[in-house]
């Protein structure tokens, strides 16, 4: 319920949801004219010192005979790119796939120096049977570097925030998820207001402070009242007597030049304050608060 205000609108949204299995005991079947090759996935983070892993799969009746797809990988647009052989090795690039699904492993190689995350493409390139195509056959893998300066504080974090609409009656519990960032001194963090997009944090390690830039994208926020497009601002007062409310794009410029601060330990804790979440669409501020993260 968006409070106050915007909690009397109802959007009506309808969803199909499509579950395939990854396990060859339950294959992925179809009609003898509806057999396809593609991949179950869009996107894949490894860590530097993990492995990983991403399916190809078969769709059709069965019976349907294997197909040997062969995979490509590229690099092309992408800023910092993983090399093969260099950042990481893939377990095979033609992998027989009958009906139902075949992973392949991604490892990364450590190499011990911080480099900041890597990316590549890998894609199906060919069939042996020249079956049809689905649409999503693509994956972006990211190489997470686990050398940052701030491992440390990369994590889960239980936030606490207390609203300063009505403290203890709209109070959130988010759950905080930092990445590295694209410089040493930054981390991403996605799960602000339960949204879907990150926001930098730049971390201080003299002073033990941070500070987030206002006006940076929350995307999809508070999915169980909306989504709603959000965004994240300092909670300046005339933000903080709107809180639950409608403000004004004038108020919002007046707050996108002030960063939020605060403080963090080495037990990772972070505390920031007067963080305030505004629903972009409506120029409506939803709350602002003062919150502790905590690291699990």
């Amino acid at each position: 319920m968006m409070k106050k205000i915007i909690s009397n609108l109802l959007i009506l949204a309808a969803a199909m949801v499509m579950v395939t299995s990854c396990d060859d005991k339950y294959p992925i079947i179809f009609d003898d004219e509806n057999i396809i090759v593609g991949m179950n996935q869009t996107t894949l983070s490894v860590k530097e010192n993990a492995t990983g892993s991403f399916t190809v799969y078969l769709g059709g009746a069965e019976g349907t005979a294997a197909t040997d797809v062969t995979l490509a990988i590229s690099v092309d647009g992408i800023a910092k790119p993983a090399i093969e052989g260099t950042d990481f090795t893939l377990s095979t690039k033609s992998v027989n796939v009958p009906v139902g699904v075949a992973a392949v492993t991604v490892t990364p190689i450590n190499n011990e120096v911080y480099a900041g995350n890597k990316q590549f493409r890998v894609s199906i390139a060919s069939n042996s049977k020249n079956y049809p195509m689905a649409a999503q056959q693509t994956i972006l893998v990211t190489i997470v570097d686990d050398e940052h300066p701030l491992k440390p504080w990369i994590g889960t974090y239980d936030v606490e925030a207390v609203s300063y609409s009505a403290p203890g009656t709209y109070d959130e519990a988010w759950v905080v998820t930092t990445t590295a960032g694209d410089t040493p001194t930054t981390l991403k963090a996605s799960g602000i207001a339960f949204g879907t997009g990150s926001v930098v944090i730049e971390f201080n390690t003299e002073d033990m402070t941070v500070e987030i830039e206002s006006g940076q994208e929350l995307f999809d926020v508070y999915p169980d009242d909306g989504p709603y497009a959000g965004s994240i601002y300092f909670g300046t007062d005339d933000l903080i007597d709107d809180a639950g409310g409608y403000t004004t794009t004038s108020i919002l410029t007046a707050a996108e030049g002030i960063k939020m601060t605060g403080t963090f330990t080495n037990e990772g804790v972070i505390t920031i304050e007067k963080v305030a979440i505004i629903l972009s669409d409506y120029v409506y501020c939803w709350d602002v608060f003062d919150t502790t993260w905590t690291l699990r």
